[in-house]
Order: structure tokens, then sequence, then C-alpha cells
């Protein structure tokens, strides 16, 4: 869980009483690719943490798995450039 900002409580009051809203494109892309990517991460991270027989991930399902939080991030800094993430 990451941590709660400083005015959290004050951002979520100003959202609620402005009645702020993200686009339903933006909602769409969001959904798209942060969802397939935390799909892909927790089906390789699954398949050695669950059942009788954990087992490490090995280097290459590690990889994959940083391939796809870069895949991430850099949808994150699009989106902050073009200003929808302040």
């Amino acid at each position: 869980m990451s941590n709660p900002l400083p005015n959290e409580k004050e951002l979520y009051a100003k959202i609620e009483k402005e009645k702020l809203k993200i686009p339903q494109c933006i909602w769409e892309l969001l959904y798209h690719h942060l969802g397939n990517d935390l799909y892909a991460i927790s089906l390789i991270a699954e398949s050695h943490v669950t059942g009788q027989d954990k087992e490490p991930i090995p280097v290459e399902d590690g990889l994959r798995i940083i391939s796809h939080v870069e895949q991430i991030k850099e949808l994150l800094e699009k989106m902050q450039k073009l200003g929808t993430l302040q």
C-alpha cells in the first residue's frame, strides 16, 4: 500500500466538491495499459509463490516484471507531461 499524501483528505474533498472527473478515454487507457501490465506481473509472480512448491523467481522472469513496471512508469510519465496527472 502506498503512503498517503500529506493533504490527501483535502484533495479528496476538492474532487468531491468540484465534481472533478477523469475523461472516459483516460480511464480506458489506464485500464488497458496498466491492467495488462499488472496482470502480466501478477501471472509471473503468482506462478512462483502460490501452491506447495514456492520457489525464487528466476532472473528472466524478474526481468519480465521489471519490463512491465518500466512500461507502467513510461505511461505515467507521458500522462504527467500531457498534464493529465498533477
